[in-house]
């Protein structure tokens, strides 16, 4: 059995006005998401929040497993993980259709859900699922931009700096969606770490990995956005850093600073802070 110390933390950074990045924390589920409004689009505020609403309340919603099969069967909680992200982007896509106001508002995903000894990952979008496993750190999620899925034809048209900020798949943009989902064995030790390209974009994976190794969750998330702040700040920062504990090591930490317009019963889930 493992257990999460898990710790998240969202910032609005220092030149925009609004956070339309949101997380969710949820250790009884095993669930850890990301979401990181598109900038630029009218509601990224609000598609984001959508996002990881949607995919939480389905999640704890669903019937739980057998008691022989709980905590074991990945493959049902992969279809599980994928249907709730299919519900999240019909949700928002309807909802911009409906509001003219919100019309074009997109969002990436990108969630963690483990179960038993797999962790599950999904991603739509380009936020950074990483694995820290023995001193390295590999990728769990795919780039969804024109950089990496982009045509010969369709990059010939964009200077080669801003291709991995164009993305070719989002949440919500589209009546439907497609994702990459993949299975990991989980092994004593390994961290996970999800973040929006405000973070990303600013730090290396080698300074990510140290001190995230070297740091609790809850001091790894402050000094990643504090380092991210220093580097400009230009865009909303997220990140969640969730370490695999042998059960009965350590404890499941929860990280809240300013919560940002929740509804009632996803305060103790969903957070974001924004700096005065």
């Amino acid at each position: 059995m493992i257990r999460v110390q898990a710790a998240g933390l969202s910032d609005t950074g220092k030149i925009r006005k609004a956070n339309e990045d949101r997380f969710l924390l949820n250790p009884s589920l095993g669930l850890y998401v990301v979401a990181d409004g598109m900038g630029g689009h009218r509601g990224g505020g609000v598609a984001s929040q959508m996002a990881v609403e949607v995919i939480g309340t389905y999640l704890a919603n669903q019937p739980a497993d057998p008691p022989e099969d709980r905590g074991t069967d990945a493959v049902a909680a992969s279809q599980r993980l994928r249907q709730g992200i299919v519900l999240a982007n019909r949700t928002i896509f309807e909802q911009s259709i409906a509001n003219e106001a919100y019309r074009g508002m997109g969002t990436t995903i990108s969630a963690l859900y483990l179960i038993g000894d797999t962790l599950i990952t999904a991603n739509v979008g380009d936020s950074p699922i990483y694995l820290l496993r023995k001193g390295t750190i590999t990728d769990l999620y795919t780039p969804h931009t024109l950089l990496h899925e982009g045509s010969p034809k369709a990059l010939s048209r964009y200077p080669s700096s801003s291709l991995a900020h164009i993305l070719t798949r989002a949440l919500g943009v589209r009546q439907t969606v497609r994702m990459d989902l993949t299975q990991t064995q989980c092994t004593r030790g390994d961290i996970v770490v999800i973040c929006s390209d405000g973070l990303s974009g600013k730090a290396t994976r080698t300074e990510i990995n140290d001190i995230v190794q070297k740091e609790s969750p809850t001091a790894a998330c402050e000094i990643l956005v504090d380092l991210a702040n220093r580097r400009g700040g230009e865009d909303n920062i997220t990140v969640i850093v969730a370490k695999l504990l042998p059960h009965g090591d350590g404890t499941i930490t929860n990280f809240f600073q300013r919560v940002i317009s929740i509804p009632a019963g996803l305060a103790s889930l969903l957070t974001g802070r924004k700096r005065t």
